[in-house]
């Protein structure tokens, strides 16, 4: 169901109206910390995706703002699959891994293009709106660790006033109707700001050098498939839906948890926190009673690097025995 449902039960509970604005500022504020809660708590039914990326070897990767929390690779044409490491393997003693099918989280960025002109920016929207959004970017100057440029968009394109060598926040007061662009001087876009989000997110991901070379020999060198957690938009007008379906009455209880820890209510916040939390555990096994779970059993490697330490006895692949 879409947010309205939640506003409702959840305003029924806490004695809010959804209709009153600043009763509606407190449910929403609820409401988005409950999802944002129980979205990182399980991957729900509906919230992966697969799709295929165009990537290069040896080098730094800024995925589209749609993409959340990868949860695996693999090549297109081989399905070889790659590893997915944080920055630390890289400081190892044995880090020759890190640079062999893996892709290494390098955190989130505001920007999906680096800057090249370090002067003024520019923000760039379909249309005005009433009242006009307020932008605000920040990133490191010249003269400043951390400068900041506000600006009002009582125009379609706007200048800045400072001169940033890189953008670390890119956010705007509320959720609109138009993507935002942000725009070096020689009108490069630097980063895209969704209409349905606060703030510009990029995941970073840094590729490994091998085994691809940057030259193409086939059609479908280089391309991989990815499957990643949709990023959570910003939840405000009354028809904008959760991605994970059949979810609402978990939100609400989430929120009455939040409600009662604010109140300082403990009992019913340990309460309600539970039964949220039991309420998400069924609805997951439930979706997923069905699915086939696969184990796979694979020799260790380093068994292979001498030929007497190779088991004589069947090896075990997949769950099956082969012989």
């Amino acid at each position: 169901m879409a947010l309205k449902y939640i506003l409702v039960q959840s305003g029924l509970k806490m004695g809010l109206q959804p209709s009153d604005p600043a009763q509606r500022s407190v449910l929403l504020r609820f409401a988005n910390e409950a999802m944002n809660e129980l979205y990182d708590q399980a991957d729900m039914d509906g919230v992966l995706m697969e799709q295929l990326f165009r990537v290069n070897g040896d080098q730094s990767v800024a995925l589209p703002m749609y993409v959340g929390p990868i949860r695996a690779m693999r090549e297109y044409s081989t399905h070889v699959p790659w590893h997915l490491y944080d920055m630390r393997p890289r400081y190892n003693q044995l880090n020759w891994f890190d640079r062999w099918r893996s892709w290494r989280l390098k955190g989130v960025g505001a920007l999906n293009n680096a800057i090249t002109n370090e002067t003024v920016i520019a923000v760039q929207v379909k249309k005005v709106e009433d009242p006009p959004l307020v932008v605000v970017v920040c990133g490191p100057t010249v003269d400043a660790e951390n400068a900041i440029d506000t600006i009002t968009m009582d125009e379609t394109f706007k200048y800045g006033t400072q001169n940033f060598i890189d953008v670390t926040s890119f956010k705007k007061d509320r959720v609109n109707n138009f993507n935002l662009g942000l725009l070096d001087v020689d009108g490069n876009l630097l980063s895209v700001l969704a209409n349905n989000m606060l703030e510009a997110r990029y995941r970073l991901v840094d590729v490994s050098l091998y085994p691809w070379s940057n030259t193409d020999v086939g059609p479908t060198d280089h391309f991989m498939e990815v499957l990643y957690k949709k990023a959570l938009p910003w939840m405000s007008n009354d028809d904008d839906e959760f991605p994970a379906n059949g979810y609402d009455n978990i939100i609400v209880n989430k929120m009455l948890q939040l409600w009662s820890e604010e109140q300082g209510k403990g009992d019913m916040a340990v309460a309600f926190d539970a039964k949220a939390t039991r309420s998400l555990a069924r609805k997951h096994e439930d979706q997923h009673r069905g699915a086939e779970k696969m184990v796979a059993l694979v020799e260790n490697p380093h068994d292979t690097l001498l030929p007497r330490n190779r088991p004589m006895g069947p090896s075990r692949y997949m769950g099956q025995i082969y012989y």
